[in-house]
C-alpha cells in the first residue's frame, strides 16, 4: 500500500475505480462530458461560490470553465496521482445524474484534505455523506492513508453535517485559517485516522426500542414528509418556537442530518416514534446532553398532531427512560416544558417524573409572551 506521497498515475478516465454505495445508490466515477453543463450550473450557485473557492470568471462559469476543471484538475489529480477526484453520481427524480465532485488532496506522510461539492438539486438527500464514506475508505484502504483532514468557512453546515456522518471528528475552530476571495476566514477543522470507527450508514444508529404500540428507530428520508406536517402545525410552533419558518422538505433534512451530526459527535441520541405495525412516523424523542461536564440529560419530544392523545409520547418517554437507566448512560434525566403546556406535562407526569422546579418567565412562546418554565426529574 501506499502512504499517500507516491502514488502512481492513473489513467483518465478509463483506469478511474468506481465505488459504489448499494445501500444509497451512490456512485463515484470519472467526470465526462456529459457532466459538464451541470458542473457549470453548480459553479454558478450562490452557495457554491460563497463557501467554496470555485472560479467567478466575469462573464459567468460556463462549459469552457468545466472542461478546464475536468481536464486541469479531475483528470490531473489522476495522472499526477495526487488529488483523485471523482464525479458523485447518485439517483434524483426518476433517473441517476450527476450531483457534485469530491477529493482526496495527498499531502505526504499518509494525510491528505478531503473536498467536495454539490450541485443545487441534489441537497438535502444524504448523497454527499455517502460519497465521502466511500471516498473515505478509498483513502484509508486503497492508499493506505492515516489521516483525512476537512476544513471549510465556519458557518457551512451542510459540509460539516456531511463530515460528520461519515465519522469525522470536529476538532474546533481556527481564527483567520482559511483564504477565501481575498479574505482571511475563520475555518472549521475536523479530523478522521484510519483507526477510527468508520459509520456505514453515517452516524452511530441509537437502538432501536420496541413498546407495545410503538417502535422507537432512527429517522429516515421517507420521514420527512410527517416531520413537515408536525413543524408546521400551529400548536408545535406556539410550545417549539425555536423550529424554522417557513417549515418545509429542507428544513426536514437538515433536522434528519442534524440528528445524525449529534449521534456523531457522541452529544445525544434522536429516535423516531413509529407505529409498530405500519411503520408510521407518529412523533420525535431525543437524549440529549452527552459529553458534558456533567452526566446529565434532557429528554424532548413533539408528537404528530395525529398522534395526540392516544399515550404514545408517553410510551416513548418511558422507553427512553428504562434504556438510559439500564445501561447507565447518564445519572440525572429531566423533562422541561413551558407550564401551560398541559400536555408535554402529563407525559412527563404519566412517566414517572416529578416536578422538582419553576424558572419563572423563562420560556419563549408563539406568541411572543414569556412562560414560566417547569422542569421534571426522575425520583
Amino acid at each position: 500500500m501506499s502512504d499517500g506521497r507516491d502514488n502512481p498515475s492513473t489513467p483518465f478516465p478509463d483506469g478511474v475505480p468506481v465505488l459504489v454505495d448499494t445501500a444509497t445508490g451512490v456512485i463515484l466515477r470519472a467526470h465526462g462530458e456529459a457532466d459538464l453543463p451541470a458542473i457549470a450550473e453548480q459553479c454558478r450557485d450562490a452557495d457554491t461560490q460563497r463557501w467554496t473557492t470555485v472560479p467567478i470568471p466575469a462573464g459567468g462559469y460556463g462549459v469552457a470553465d468545466a472542461r478546464s476543471f475536468v481536464d486541469s484538475h479531475a483528470r490531473d489529480g489522476w495522472v499526477s496521482g495526487q488529488a483523485p477526484t471523482w464525479a458523485i453520481e447518485a439517483p434524483v427524480g426518476e433517473a441517476n445524474v450527476f450531483c457534485g465532485s469530491i477529493s482526496l488532496r495527498l499531502e505526504g506522510d499518509g494525510i491528505a484534505e478531503i473536498a467536495f461539492g454539490l450541485h443545487p438539486a441534489a441537497r438535502g438527500r444524504s448523497i454527499m455523506s455517502s460519497a465521502i464514506r466511500l471516498s473515505r475508505d478509498y483513502g484509508f484502504d486503497v492508499l493506505g492513508l492515516r489521516v483525512l483532514r476537512w476544513r471549510a468557512v465556519v458557518g457551512n453546515w451542510g459540509s460539516r453535517r456531511a463530515v460528520a456522518a461519515a465519522g469525522f471528528r470536529f476538532d474546533g475552530t481556527v481564527r483567520q485559517l482559511l483564504v477565501h476571495r481575498g479574505e482571511l476566514l475563520d475555518g472549521w477543522v475536523a479530523t478522521m485516522t484510519a483507526d477510527d470507527p468508520r459509520p456505514s450508514l453515517g452516524w452511530a444508529d441509537p437502538p432501536v426500542l420496541t413498546g407495545a404500540d410503538i417502535v422507537l428507530r432512527p429517522f429516515v428520508q421517507s420521514d420527512a414528509p410527517r416531520i413537515v406536517e408536525a413543524c408546521s402545525d400551529p400548536r408545535t410552533r406556539h410550545w417549539l418556537v425555536s423550529l424554522p419558518a417557513p417549515y418545509g422538505r429542507p428544513e426536514a433534512m437538515d433536522f434528519l442530518e442534524a440528528t445524525r451530526e449529534t449521534a456523531a459527535q457522541r452529544t445525544g441520541l434522536n429516535w423516531c416514534v413509529a407505529d409498530r405495525s405500519s411503520g408510521v412516523c407518529l412523533g420525535s424523542i431525543s437524549l440529549l446532553g452527552f459529553g458534558g461536564y456533567s452526566r446529565r440529560a434532557e429528554i424532548g419530544y413533539w408528537a404528530h398532531p395525529g398522534a395526540r392523545g392516544a399515550g404514545v409520547t408517553t410510551a416513548a418517554v418511558q422507553l427512553v427512560t428504562e434504556h438510559a437507566e439500564a445501561n447507565h448512560l447518564i445519572d440525572s434525566l429531566v423533562i422541561r416544558c413551558a407550564a401551560g403546556n398541559t400536555a408535554s406535562r402529563h407525559v412527563a407526569e404519566g412517566s414517572g417524573y416529578q416536578l422538582s422546579g419553576v424558572l419563572p418567565t423563562a420560556e419563549p412562546l408563539g406568541d411572543g409572551s414569556l412562560a414560566d418554565l417547569v422542569t421534571y426529574s426522575r425520583p
